[in-house]
């Protein structure tokens, strides 16, 4: 695989073959590598790849020693507290060697100082002193400063009781407290476990052995060495105890078996006899000295016996944990090394893997890149993986581009016609993107004019009406010419939606600022069942700005029209507005049936979309009314919306943002005079509308008479008149006059058409 990989590599050399030269026979150059900005940055690629390869070696290996080296460290850790251990117990047993030797010697001492060289247990040869210094200079050497003060002052001790200087009693404290001395070293090596204690039950079992045949050899009651022996002998009750608390089962058994038989037993009554009083009674005074002192060497012997068992055989266990942590570590570094070496290897192995081929594949390409015609195709004799299937890549476009050259050398020789027949197809579309461009300003124009004169029509028809219904007294008459008046107050609205459908501004000239209830009443009137209507409850007496308050009656007016025609027979529409923060709500509740969800949501897209008209399929009337609201409330930032009504039915509102409002002026107050002793009516301050502009003289607002809407009813003020001709006044039919029939539909008509002046509207007077 190597061999396959580094001949391909080295087989598919960048550069072009020896055997060609810069042009070929068709003379057509062949381009080479340049050296420069790209090639640099290419070298710095290939850098990087293999950095990243050689990182990720290197990451490998971090990662194995990362999760190998705590492991390394707690076994190293716990070897090391195993070999303080190892050392403490190796310390221990050999203090418990050193307090058995002490103990020989105290005890022999302490019998000569009484009863003399010739009592039994008495006898100290230059052996047993050479061996207790050795074991105590060996032993100094790894003590505390404490321990070894006192192993250095038993020299002076022994020489003063071999001379005769100390008492039994001097000597028995000397040797005694270095013997306790070595006991602290025992508990120390030996911390868990009977070893200590059963330790101490041996030292006072020798002592007390001492003790008691030195008062024998010295005759009498010898209190002063029975008392220490009883100390003695209490203390190794107390030890024993403790080592029968601390002991297992299985140790407890061993010393049973061991400290017994009939020497063990004869050795226990003697201790019965002679501690039985502070001093030695005249029965214990009885007592041979050499059976008690064999029977009580026995005794102590089989109990050292045991203790050197138990503390060879926990040294032997601190030893063999020793030695499996020792173990433990050398598996744990050799693991974490073999797994290091693996992770290397393997990671290395793969890196090669990767470079070598993408070496040849970097070459191959490379050569087939700089001139796809004349060059192979790039041979690869590696693996089939990944690297396979970019050569694959590589060669497929290799093909596609020969096949593409060809292609275009044919096509060469007729892209004159076809270049020039594009030039012509584009010269003439953009020719007819003037004209359709000029086409379109030109309807947009056209439909603008023609709108105009519609309005200009209907104005004129609005006065015409006006002039007749000022002079008829018919009301069958009067009420035709009303219904022709609401007619052309109608068709005025659609003429104005042919105009902002054209893309024109508003008609008319804005004023100043207009009521909101002025506004709600031109709305109120440009609607076929404006019967339907009611604005309540009464909106904020607040004033719309002149440029918007036009727009703003005709918007309400096309979502009051489409609430009236989908509402049911006897159902009313309310029209009312009510503050939302900084803006003003204004809101058209219907009785109708409920929209479904789908439909609601495709409602309100229409009204946030002022740009797409409706489609020819749906229907004319709701889908140009909804697309009239979108316009008139994108020209002024209005935000409009339907929502379920919670009661049944449907509402729109429309937020007008508190840039269209101006709080109204106060007026000065007006002294008004009555005509021929009539008062003026009440202001009650609720859908009061301004003084009328074209009104006649003879007419004024009533308070108390409003239509079903909240429109004010005209009332005519009684006014000085000319005698009345004799006889009655016609009266129609229907029992109501044409007095009658004009107050109550001249009310509507004249409030709807001051409602319209003061929005910004121009009418003929």
């Amino acid at each position: 695989m190597r061999a396959q990989l580094r001949m391909t590599t080295l087989g598919e050399s960048a550069e072009p073959p020896p055997g060609d030269s810069d042009t070929s026979g068709d003379q057509r150059p062949v381009r080479r590598a340049v050296p420069g900005p790209r090639s640099r940055a290419a070298r710095r690629r290939r850098a990087r790849v293999r950095t990243r390869l050689l990182v990720a070696v290197l990451l490998t290996g971090a990662a194995v020693l990362a999760a190998g080296i705590p492991s390394v460290q707690a076994a190293l850790s716990q070897l090391d507290r195993s070999q303080r251990e190892l050392a403490d117990a190796r310390l221990g047993l050999r203090a418990v060697h050193l307090s058995q030797t002490l103990a020989d010697e105290r005890d022999a001492l302490v019998i000569a100082a009484v009863g003399g060289q010739g009592a039994p247990g008495a006898e100290l040869t230059d052996e047993d002193r050479a061996l207790a210094d050795q074991r105590t200079a060996e032993l100094a050497d790894d003590a505390p400063p404490a321990v070894r003060e006192r192993l250095d002052g038993l020299g002076h001790a022994r020489e003063r009781a071999l001379n005769g200087e100390a008492t039994a009693a001097e000597t028995y404290a000397a040797y005694t407290g270095a013997i306790r001395a070595l006991g602290g070293l025992i508990r120390g090596g030996f911390p868990v476990g009977p070893v200590p204690e059963l330790a101490s039950a041996a030292d006072a079992s020798a002592a007390a052995r001492a003790l008691l045949v030195a008062a024998l050899s010295g005759g009498g009651p010898q209190p002063e060495l029975t008392g220490l022996a009883l100390r003695e002998a209490a203390r190794e009750d107390t030890a024993l105890d403790s080592f029968a608390a601390t002991a297992s089962r299985a140790e407890r058994e061993a010393y049973a078996s061991a400290v017994r038989g009939p020497a063990v037993e004869e050795a226990e009554e003697y201790l019965r006899q002679l501690t039985a009083a502070p001093e030695l009674t005249a029965q214990a005074q009885e007592l041979p000295e050499r059976p008690v002192a064999e029977a009580l060497t026995a005794r102590t012997e089989q109990q050292r016996g045991v203790l050197m068992t138990l503390a060879a055989e926990r040294a032997q266990a601190v030893d063999d944990a020793h030695q499996g942590d020792l173990v433990s570590l050398c598996l744990r570094t050799a693991l974490v090394l073999a797994a290091l070496l693996l992770a290397l290897g393997v990671s290395v192995r793969t890196a090669r893997s990767l470079t070598r081929p993408l070496a040849a594949i970097r070459l191959g390409s490379r050569r087939v890149a700089a001139d796809p015609e004349r060059q192979q195709p790039v041979k690869y004799t590696g693996r089939n993986d990944e690297f396979a299937e970019v050569v694959a890549s590589v060669n497929a476009l290799h093909a596609r581009a020969v096949e593409l050259h060809r292609q275009a050398s044919e096509t060469a020789k007729s892209t004159g016609g076809l270049r020039a027949e594009r030039d012509r197809l584009l010269a003439e579309q953009r020719e007819l993107t003037n004209r359709m461009t000029a086409l379109h300003g030109a309807v947009h124009g056209m439909f603008a004019r023609h709108a105009q004169r519609l309005l200009a029509l209907t104005a004129e028809q609005l006065a015409v009406i006006e002039d007749l219904e000022k002079n008829e007294t018919d009301p069958d008459h009067l009420s035709v010419l009303f219904t022709l008046d609401h007619l052309a107050a109608r068709m005025r609205r659609h003429g104005e939606n042919l105009l902002l459908l054209a893309g024109a501004g508003p008609a008319g000239r804005p004023g100043n600022r207009t009521p909101l209830i002025d506004v709600l009443r031109a709305a109120v009137s440009e609607i076929e069942h404006y019967e339907l209507v009611e604005i309540a409850p009464p909106p904020p007496a607040v004033d719309v700005i002149g440029p918007a308050a036009r727009d703003v009656s005709h918007l309400l007016a096309e979502l009051l029209d489409n609430a009236a025609q989908f509402s049911p027979d006897g159902a009313r529409v309310r029209l009312t507005g009510r503050w939302l923060g900084e803006e003003l709500a204004v809101t058209v509740a219907d009785e109708g049936a409920d929209l479904p969800p789908a439909r609601l949501a495709e409602l309100n897209a229409r009204l946030a979309d002022p740009v797409t008209p409706p489609a020819s399929d749906q229907d004319s009337g709701s889908g140009m009314g909804l697309y009239t609201v979108a316009r008139l409330a994108a020209r002024h930032g209005l935000r409009c919306w339907l929502a379920p009504r919670p009661g049944g039915g449907t509402l729109a509102e429309v937020a007008l943002p508190a840039t269209l409002l101006r709080h109204p002026e106060p007026e000065p107050p007006v002294t008004a005079t009555p005509v021929q002793g009539v008062p003026l009516p009440e202001d009650t301050g609720a859908h009061r509308a301004p003084p009328p502009e074209h009104a006649r003289a003879d007419e004024e607002p009533s308070e108390t008479e409003r239509t079903s809407s909240g429109l004010p009813l005209r009332a005519r003020r009684p006014v000085p008149a000319p005698a009345p001709e004799p006889g009655p006044a016609p009266t129609p039919a229907g029992g109501v006059s044409a007095e009658e029939l004009r107050r109550r539909l001249g009310g509507f008509q004249r409030g709807a058409r001051e409602g319209h002046r003061a929005a910004g509207e121009e009418t003929p007077s």
